[in-house]
């Protein structure tokens, strides 16, 4: 079974804070059960809309890791930097090309 992407796309209210609480969210979530890697992207024509690619290990990984982030103190200072969430989605690998 291939691993899961979650992929967010996310409009914050301060370009330079969310990029700093984003990054210290993103040690917090290298912890998490299944967790593979965590890819952190800002759009080059609007910094303000960031979208993070994550790899999980399963479907249940990623999900059960999206539950705790909405809870965990850790995130909340990041999750307030949020002004609008604009897509959550998980996606599997249909076919790679090197």
């Amino acid at each position: 079974m291939s691993t899961i992407f979650e992929l967010v796309s996310f409009k914050v209210k301060n370009a330079d804070k969310a990029a700093q609480l984003r990054r210290e969210a993103m040690e917090h979530a290298k912890q998490f059960k299944g967790f593979i890697n965590y890819r952190a992207l800002t759009n080059t024509e609007d910094p303000t809309l960031f979208t993070d690619l994550v790899e999980w290990a399963s479907l249940e990984d990623a999900q059960a890791a999206a539950e705790k982030v909405m809870t965990l103190p850790e995130f909340q200072a990041m999750m307030s930097e949020i002004e609008a969430v604009e897509s959550m989605k998980h996606f599997s690998i249909d076919k790679i090309v090197e």
